[in-house]
């Protein structure tokens, strides 16, 4: 079984763990799923993806892309708001890649 990961979002009584696993598929449940999904939790998953691109609002929404000219600094992800290589470093060292 893998260990449960801790997260923000997550209680922290495991009140619900037991019906959780009942609701599981069985095939989610298999021993070897459980231990591929162990191996791999360190992989980072830029090295089997790639990097993700940047984000265009123009071309996700095309049909109306007059409101993305007039955006204020706060729909701004670029510049001193964009991730930094130090970011990112941080990031996978906290994630163990």
């Amino acid at each position: 079984e893998l260990p449960d990961i801790d997260s923000e979002y997550s209680d922290s009584g495991d009140e619900g763990h037991d019906e959780k696993v009942k609701a599981l598929p069985h095939w989610a449940q298999s021993p070897a799923l459980a231990a591929a999904l162990y191996r791999q939790q360190h992989v980072n998953p830029d090295d089997i993806f790639g990097p993700i691109p940047p984000l265009s609002m123009q071309e996700i929404f095309k049909t109306n892309t007059a409101r993305f000219s007039k955006r204020t600094s706060s729909a701004c992800w670029e510049g001193t708001d964009a991730l930094t290589a130090d970011d990112l470093a941080r990031y996978n060292q906290a994630m163990g890649y």
